[in-house]
């Protein structure tokens, strides 16, 4: 096994152990409880830190990544910005392949650290031609492809790390157990972590995958969830009945979410509301997980922040929240 940089170890400390917070919903006229681990206090503002930590530590240890090797990888955006971040700290040069379509605060942020970006548009193939490119180039001398699609080490950062912390928190909060953890769906690699280590000490643990409503062919507004295919590390066979959410549905609630002092993105809307019906169909009793994924600052330019109404199409409204852990 090869030695960890002394800048990995660093950077670790600014990964994980983030808040656990309570947040009480009415929906469809019941009150729920949702506990949600809050990630915009990552290093570089979302969840994807964690994977990307992950991977780069495991990189390392077997001797796939060498210092000073390029990091080429295709995203959505997170997981591009949290490489970007993590490189420019170690000294990695970043090269990113993401669909043209994405928000302008995910481009700037991504060139802002050093990275080199790669734009390719609906006609040039989208998102599965960036998965190609990152492969193709990726796998030349020099250059290292962490393939976050597919990649183990991407589900076990959140079995390792970010469904213990919840653990935790929840059992300092009084409560035993959880019943089920709702998640919107980019990589898969967080709910399947979560799936995995609640199940292992819970015989009827559920995990709930979130798509949004026309993801068959990437043309919504929830950006990170729904890439229009299922990545090799998803197993749905293994998880609960998939919950739909409209773009519409996630951006009103993300606003009342940002709207109460937590600054998150759109997904985060989308897992909440989608926590909150599952919360509902389960019953008073049910204590249900789920996560805000990242910050609002990579959408301002995007219909979050336009001004434009987003008219909920069901009953719910966010009562109060409280940091428990």
């Amino acid at each position: 096994m090869k030695k960890i940089p002394s800048s990995l170890e660093k950077l670790s400390k600014f990964v994980g152990n983030t808040p656990l917070v309570e947040v009480t919903c009415e929906f469809q006229g019941k009150k729920v409880t949702i506990f949600v681990k809050y990630e915009a206090w990552n290093f570089s503002g979302s969840i994807k830190d964690r994977m990307a930590l992950s991977i780069l530590k495991s990189g390392y240890s077997c001797g796939r990544l060498q210092p000073g090797e390029t990091i080429i990888e295709a995203t959505s955006g997170n997981t591009g910005i949290s490489f970007a971040a993590m490189g420019a700290f170690m000294g990695h040069p970043v090269e990113i392949y993401m669909p043209s379509w994405l928000s302008e605060e995910r481009k700037r942020i991504l060139r802002f650290y050093g990275a080199i970006l790669h734009e390719i548009t609906v006609e040039q193939g989208g998102f599965l031609k960036c998965i190609e490119l990152a492969g193709i180039e990726g796998s030349k001398e020099g250059s290292f492809c962490p393939k976050q699609f597919e990649n183990s080490n991407n589900p076990a950062a959140h079995l390792m790390t970010t469904a213990p912390e919840m653990e935790r928190g929840l059992l300092k909060a009084g409560y035993a157990d959880i019943n089920a953890f709702v998640a919107g769906v980019g990589t898969g690699g967080t709910i399947m972590g979560f799936f995995r280590h609640f199940s292992q000490i819970m015989n009827d643990f559920q995990a709930f995958p979130v798509f949004p409503v026309n993801n068959s062919d990437g043309s919504h507004r929830i950006e990170g969830i729904g890439d229009s295919f299922v990545p090799k590390i998803l197993s749905l066979s293994e998880l609960g009945r998939v919950i739909r959410v409209s773009d519409s549905d996630a951006i009103a609630v993300s606003r009342n979410i940002n709207k109460m002092g937590l600054s998150v993105g759109i997904s985060s809307g989308a897992n909440l509301l989608a926590a909150a019906q599952k919360a509902y169909e389960l019953g008073p009793q049910a204590v249900v997980g789920t996560v805000f994924s990242d910050c609002n600052k990579k959408y301002l330019s995007t219909d979050l922040c336009s001004g434009s109404e987003e008219i909920l199409s069901v009953d719910f409204k966010i009562l109060d929240y409280k940091i428990i852990s």
